[in-house]
This record gives structure tokens, C-alpha cells and sequence, in this order.
């Protein structure tokens, strides 16, 4: 489907401002674009609106090494929307929008959504083989009459916030890292599914989620973490926001495959501190503050045992010092 086509359903009509990308993690970086777009639209009374990618650019251009995403599509919009922007639209990146170049691409948002301006991040491009960088994107701009403004990066301990940084951070279990550049602890949604009851039997019922195969996913290891829970969702859908106002609860969180019993599946598996109760069929998201540890093979359950109540001390101990602080730094 074309760009224009996929537009024209969706323009909020009017003059706009827009910025386009991914959005991957809606990071601190992006969190500059969406703020530039919002102050731009008020500036010359226009809707802002943030173009974003149902699926990465990457999944058609290097389809056998697609990286994995930080948060699903229906995150990304509340977390767009939540920085102010008046409208997202989601846009197919198939080979007829890969293959426009920078030109139409103006053309065609100045047609359908009535653009006025545009931001984009610094070294962004937009249009085919990367056509529409910072100089021609002014050349068109003046050319066309719309208003460019590029955003400087946002940096975070020297480095470039980055969804790929991120994405390496998370990998090397290092949470802690990865909330200071994405503005917000690293959060996990799923559906809690019946496993094999072992942690119960050991004194620690855990809430089990299977991980999106498609979604990044911390190391291996233990970690402090707060669980918020969500309501029961008979079609047993994963993902999403959960509402305001609902339970959260400290957790020790596993990450891994079980080594002690010998594996199995990737799992999370938060045992909820203080709580009671049957949580099969609620979606929970798991919010990853600090790792404690790597997961590893112990020689008996009682010495595993031991582990996890360490464990469980250290949790509530560093949840403590958080302060039961809100996931949006």
C-alpha cells in the first residue's frame, strides 16, 4: 500500500507537524523528538503527529538478522501519546514506501497531512537509499515551504542514547543502565500461564510468563523487580499498558531456563513478595530494576533454597531504597 494511500485514511486534517520513525523503547532520544514536535505544532498552531513503523524498516530490509524490539506496537502509541502528541499513525513499511524518495516523501506528507514542519533526529534520513539527509531535507524545505528542525541527541553517560545500545545493555543483563536511557524501568507484559508448580513446591509460587520470541529480553539472571497486575484477559492476549490504579507488588524475578532442573523453555518467573492469591490468566507486567545475580545450576534444592531467600532479602532491600518509585523516571 502506498504511503499516500495508507495517509490520506488516516490525515487528522488541518496543518501538522510531524516527525517520523520507530520509536523502538520510545527512549530518551525519542523523547526529544516527540517534545520538538509538540513545541513546533504549538508554535505555528498546528496538530503534531509522530509517523511511526508497525514494523521496523530493518524486518524488510535485513530480514535474517531482525533485532529484537523493546516494546510491542500498542506500547510504543501510549507512550508516544503520553509525551503529548496529538496523533500517531501507523504505517505499513512495505517496498512501495521503501522505494519513494525523499522528494515524495515531502510531497506527500505536505499533500495528505498538510505538513508544515518536520523534525528529525540527528544523521536521521528519510526516502529511498537514504536519500533526504540533514542538506536536502533543508534544501527541501525551503524549496517547499515547510519548517525543519533537527534535534541534538540526547546523551546519557557520555553515550548516545540509542535503541541498539539498548538492546546490547539489556543482553548483558545491565537494567539499571538501560531505565537511565530509556527514561522509565525496562518493562515485560504477559499473560501468567500455568507451568509446573515446582516453585510452589519449594516455598516460592511464582507468576510464569512466556516471553514475546520477537521482543528483547534481559540476561539470564535474578532480579529486583515490582509486578504490576493487570486485569483477567479471557483471550489470553499479551502485551499492552496496564491501567492506572492497579497492584503493584515487589517481586524476585528469574530470567532463564531452570538449570537446576535440568532446563527447560526461557521463562520469567516473579515471585511476588506478600502476596496471595491465583494469578493464572492475569496480564502482569514486570518492571526490571536491578540484577542480583546469574542464573545458575546449584547441586540441591536446599542449597538453591537458601539461594532464593537471599535472594528475596536483597529484593526487598533494594525495592526499599527505591522508594516504590513509579516506572517513568
Amino acid at each position: 500500500m502506498s504511503l499516500k494511500s495508507q495517509l490520506k485514511a488516516v490525515s487528522p486534517g488541518g496543518p501538522t507537524v510531524v516527525t517520523v520513525g520507530t520509536f523502538d523503547g520510545v527512549h530518551l532520544g525519542h523523547a526529544r523528538l516527540l517534545d520538538a514536535t509538540v513545541e513546533l505544532a504549538r508554535e505555528t498552531s498546528a496538530t503534531s503527529v509522530a509517523i511511526t513503523f508497525k514494523h521496523p524498516p530493518r524486518v524488510l530490509l535485513n530480514p535474517e538478522f531482525p533485532a529484537p524490539h523493546l516494546c510491542p506496537l500498542a506500547d510504543r502509541r501510549s507512550l508516544i501519546l503520553a509525551r503529548g502528541i496529538d496523533h500517531v499513525i501507523e504505517v505499513e513499511f512495505d517496498e512501495s514506501v521503501r522505494n519513494i524518495d525523499a522528494d515524495e516523501f515531502a510531497r506527500v506528507l505536505m499533500v495528505e497531512l498538510d505538513m508544515k514542519g518536520i523534525v528529525l533526529g540527528p544523521g536521521a534520513t528519510v526516502g529511498r537509499n537514504r536519500g533526504g539527509d540533514e542538506s536536502r531535507m533543508n534544501a527541501l524545505s525551503e524549496q517547499m515551504g515547510f519548517t525543519l528542525r533537527v534535534v541534538p541527541p540526547a546523551i546519557v553517560n557520555g553515550n548516545v542514547v540509542r535503541s541498539t545500545a539498548i538492546r546490547a545493555i539489556l543482553s548483558a543483563g545491565d537494567v539499571t543502565s538501560a531505565a537511565e536511557m530509556l527514561g522509565r524501568t525496562f518493562s515485560i507484559s504477559g499473560i501468567v500461564t500455568e507451568g509446573d508448580r515446582r516453585g510452589r513446591k519449594l516455598g516460592f509460587p511464582t507468576a510464569n510468563i512466556t516471553p514475546d520470541p520477537k521482543g528483547a529480553l534481559p540476561a539470564d539472571g535474578i532480579y529486583a523487580t515490582f509486578v504490576t497486575l493487570g486485569t483477567p484477559d479471557p483471550r489470553g492476549a499479551s502485551g499492552g499498558q496496564n491501567r492506572e490504579g492497579e497492584d503493584r507488588h515487589m517481586a524476585a524475578t528469574n530470567v532463564g531456563i531452570r538449570p537446576t532442573f535440568d532446563g527447560g523453555p526461557r521463562l520469567i518467573e516473579a515471585y511476588l513478595l506478600d502476596f496471595e492469591g491465583d494469578l493464572y490468566g492475569r496480564r502482569i507486567t514486570v518492571e526490571f530494576v536491578e540484577r542480583l545475580r546469574e542464573e545458575v545450576r546449584f547441586e540441591t534444592v536446599e542449597a538453591l533454597i537458601d539461594q532464593m531467600n537471599i535472594d528475596v532479602t536483597d529484593t526487598r532491600r533494594i525495592l526499599d531504597a527505591a522508594g516504590n518509585k513509579s516506572g517513568t523516571r
